[in-house]
């Protein structure tokens, strides 16, 4: 009756599907990837830590950081082999993780369904719920969701082989690696691996209260990591929802749990994690780091940082109305197996399976929606559901889906304090623990209850794998759709990271930032920290002690060494966002201390685009590059005979070799661009020096424009001719294929 629902495995050519699908997915991904830059900037952050890391050492005694010494030690390693710390070496290595994350997820169901479309569509599935894998490369989270899948594939594939040590060495090193590269998610994979540890240990007694102090620590766990802001809501909302998920889920585990492990694991998990750790402390200690920084970098300073920085996640309303409910239902099917344990195992199947679909949707309604954050609004409640063990199915499959939903629990917790990407990297396991628990429901009911209507199994199986067929073609066409954004706009061009494409007034905008820091500043920093201009610039930042909200997270020791700093540089420039300080004020997160006032106090902008302004210290007078204007001509100022009535001036930097053949406004106001050429627009030409000061006078210069160096551009043309054109509006230098060879933007 199974093989009329769960087909054989195929062999041969169409095994290549998931490595197909996988290929395509990971080019879109790409192409999602380098047209996103997030101003938050925390990739630049961690580049430039890791950079300084590997250039000088001292992680935690000068090189700052929120995260463990793992990830450094990682990528110290790829430079020491010639990888060089860019935007393209981080982005690929987050790519890596991305596809890895999501073939080995894929592999999870795959070992239990043994079919291709339900593993195809997890791989598809799962591609789409890290989309923030985009917004975040570089950062630790592409290491840690890594690491968590292996965690996942092979821990399960060592359970159900029944190989109990093998489990407990590849766990501990696995927890020892995520322990440092963050501590609270080491913590979170050791509280999973203790708890399965427990409910499938070999001694009886041990099995029979492992549920009761599974259940114990789950309850005290979060309330022991949220005690700093258990007064607000969203946070005790989690806090009683992961509570009330980790009694159902030990209660569900326990239920004809058999003895797996012993003691003897436990001390080879100890011994493992104890070598792992010490090479890696050892590593950054030989470098320069020490003892008490270490106290500080991976425990003190983290335990702080709840309070200094926290978002706020909206739970589905009613959510501990909802997970009392929930856990009630558990212990009423616990209650109830023995009696009624096919009811019981009906009604659970068939709420996977309507878990799965709601998921499914979810996921299929991407870019509209953001499905991690559905996901873990309701997956914490329903978790018993995909764990709790069918009758007939074996019972090392139960071990192994008990271990994959434990260690989601654990993991979920990632979430807090801060509800942005890590809500993805905490629970994209939901994907396959769904897909495992929705086919095995399937199978399950099939075998059951088919057997009133035989007839209707091969249909109903036809009709799913085509379900699923359907959702995977869906769902990657949806996430191809936003990877051609990549064909529009400019590629950014900065060293590293020649491929990252935006559009044309971003490009602009950060092509100009750099450049005039380069040409007028001889050190640079930035209000929140937006570390990738000292990467592109190669300026240097004031001190090894970098992060992007450095106003919460540096003491005030920290501060006023940067202080000194750019007291002692009177050239340094900084770059502020005005609008994410809003955006932290809004939040009671607003910036503040003495380095925050100093920049304040001896800042001031130079020229402001987006939002964003270029400083340079008060009293400072400095000629922009890139930032034109646009003058309106006096009738004694126009000559004939082209009787042009408008001035655009700016000053650039040319590319060798690229005469320019046209230059182009794109006009925010009207959409239509302005095409200026040899046709309707005469030019002069300044030489000038790399501040911007002319060296020269200004001379005609015929089409196609040839500037020798550095040059003020005045470009004479008839506005009136032409649609408006506002002010911010995006400058393209074309060359006479009209490919872009240069970008400026028009003051405000």
């Amino acid at each position: 009756m199974i093989a009329q629902v769960k087909e054989k495995y195929p062999s041969g050519p169409s095994r290549l599907a998931p490595a197909a699908v996988t290929a395509l997915l990971t080019v879109a991904a790409t192409l999602v990837m380098y047209s996103t830059f997030m101003f938050y900037d925390d990739e630049g952050y961690v580049l430039f830590s890791l950079k300084n890391y590997a250039t000088h050492g001292g992680l935690y005694r000068d090189v700052y950081s929120q995260y463990g010494p793992f990830p450094f030690v990682f990528y110290s390693g790829l430079q020491s082999i010639g990888l060089p710390l860019t935007h393209n070496v981080g982005r690929f290595i987050t790519l890596l993780a991305w596809a890895g994350t999501a073939w080995g997820c894929g592999v999870l169901v795959a070992q239990v369904t043994r079919h291709i479309a339900p593993r195809v569509a997890t791989i598809t599935a799962v591609f789409v719920y890290l989309w923030v894998m985009a917004s975040e490369p570089t950062h630790p989270g592409g290491l840690i969701v890594l690491l968590t899948t292996l965690l996942a594939v092979l821990g399960c594939r060592w359970i159900e082989r029944d190989q109990g040590l093998a489990w407990a060495r590849g766990v501990a090193a696995g927890v020892a690696l995520l322990l440092l590269t963050k501590i609270n998610i080491g913590v979170f994979a050791a509280f999973s691996a203790c708890a399965w540890l427990l409910l499938f240990h070999q001694t009886a007694w041990v099995r029979r209260w492992a549920p009761l102090a599974v259940a114990t620590v789950g309850v005290a766990l979060p309330l022991a990591l949220m005690r700093p802001l258990l007064g607000t809501d969203w946070v005790r909302d989690f806090a009683v929802t992961f509570g009330g998920s980790a009694i159902a889920l030990a209660v569900t585990a326990g239920v004809g749990a058999t003895g797996r492990v012993g003691w003897r694991a436990l001390g080879t998990a100890l011994l493992v994690a104890g070598v792992a750790g010490a090479v890696i402390l050892g590593v950054v200690a030989w470098r320069g780091t020490g003892g008490r920084d270490l106290l500080e970098g991976l425990l003190l300073g983290p335990l702080k940082q709840p309070v200094n920085f926290n978002l706020r996640y909206v739970w589905p309303a009613g959510i501990q109305g909802i997970t009392a409910v929930s856990t009630a239902g558990c212990l009423v099917a616990w209650f109830l197996r023995l009696r009624q344990g096919a009811a019981v195992d009906t009604v659970v199947a068939v709420l996977r399976i309507g878990a799965a679909v709601g998921l499914a949707v979810e996921v299929a309604r991407y870019p509209m929606v953001r499905p991690d954050y559905f996901a873990f609004g309701w997956a914490l409640p329903l978790l018993w559901l995909y764990v709790w063990p069918l009758a007939g199915v074996p019972s090392a499959r139960n071990a192994a889906r008990a271990w994959l939903a434990f260690l989601l629990l654990g993991q979920s917790l990632h979430a807090f304090p801060v509800p942005g990407s890590q809500i993805a990297w905490g629970t994209v396991l939901v994907v396959p623990l769904a897909a495992i628990g929705a086919w095995e429901s399937a199978v399950w009911l099939a075998k059951h209850h088919g057997r009133t209507r035989p007839a209707l199994l091969r249909p109903a199986a036809l009709a799913a794998g085509a379900g699923l067929t359907a959702f995977a073609a869906f769902t990657g066409w949806n996430f191809a759709q936003v990877a051609t954004r990549y064909s529009d706009g400019q590629n950014l061009e900065m060293p590293g990271a020649e491929r990252i494409r935006l559009p044309d007034n971003s490009a602009a905008l950060f092509r100009l930032l750099t450049q005039n820091a380069v040409a007028h500043g001889d050190m640079l920093f930035s209000l929140p920290g937006t570390f990738s201009f000292n990467l592109w610039t190669e300026l240097p930042a004031p001190t090894l002690a970098n992060v992007t909200h450095w106003f919460s997270l540096l003491d005030a020791d920290k501060q006023q060494a940067i202080i000194r700093q750019l007291e002692a540089h009177p050239r340094a420039c900084v770059i502020v966002q005005p609008g994410h300080v809003r955006f932290l004020a809004e939040r009671n997160l607003a910036p503040k201390g003495p380095l925050y006032d100093f920049i304040q106090r001896e800042y001031e902008p130079a020229f402001a685009f987006d939002d964003v302004e270029f400083r340079v210290r008060r009293g400072r007078k400095i000629r922009p590059f890139l930032v034109a204007e646009m003058l309106t001509l006096t009738p004694a100022a126009r000559a004939a005979p082209d009787a042009a009535t408008t001035l655009l001036r700016f000053t650039f930097f040319p590319l060798p070799g690229r005469p320019i053949a046209s230059i182009e406004l794109s006009s925010p106001v009207t959409g239509k661009p302005t095409l200026l050429h040899r046709g309707n627009a005469r030019v002069e030409v300044t030489p000038v020096n790399i501040r911007g000061e002319a060296r020269g006078t200004a001379q005609p210069s015929p089409w196609p424009l040839k500037p020798a160096g550095p040059s003020e551009l005045s470009v004479y043309y008839d506005r009136e001719k032409f649609s408006p054109v506002g002010q911010g509006a995006t400058i393209i230098l074309r060359d006479a294929d009209g490919q872009e060879i240069g970008l400026a933007r028009l003051g405000l």
